[in-house]
């Protein structure tokens, strides 16, 4: 398969501003309105392919759309992001980070995917939380 956001056709359909390193695409499948992709020109799998020149460049792109969009929409927030690997959700196999405005009356019930639920155990225990923190302390 053929990565679409290499191709021609799909940039042109898409493609809303371009920088030297990216493309910013409008989401054909948007949440909420005013998504939008930063994509890396050069292709990539994920963002441990980014060089430094590269990945400084993507936040920079990230940040200027980020600023239109609020000037433009003047949403209530922002959800960033970008998922790697078939198992996080990733559909696209071309490193892309997602810019989603939030509203008030967006519709959308998860606010952070990154914690536990609310209904479910939120933090994890002090003594649990030590052997975890010390561990991933080692491999830094």
């Amino acid at each position: 398969m053929s990565c679409p956001f290499c191709n021609p056709e799909i940039i042109a359909k898409q493609k809303i501003a371009e920088t030297e390193n990216e493309f910013v695409f409008y989401n054909l499948g948007p949440r909420t309105k005013g998504q939008c992709l930063v994509v890396p020109k050069r292709h990539v799998a994920g963002v441990r392919e980014l060089n430094e020149a590269e990945l400084a460049s993507l936040m920079q792109t990230v940040k200027m759309v980020s600023e239109k969009l609020t000037t433009y929409l003047q949403p209530a927030g922002f959800n960033y992001g970008f998922n790697e690997g078939e198992l996080s959700g990733r559909t696209v196999p071309h490193m892309h980070f997602h810019i989603m405005p939030r509203y008030a009356d967006d519709g959308i019930v998860e606010t952070h995917i990154f914690r536990n639920s609310s209904d479910e155990k939120r933090f994890m225990s002090d003594a649990d939380a030590k052997v975890l923190v010390e561990e991933f302390r080692n491999i830094f």
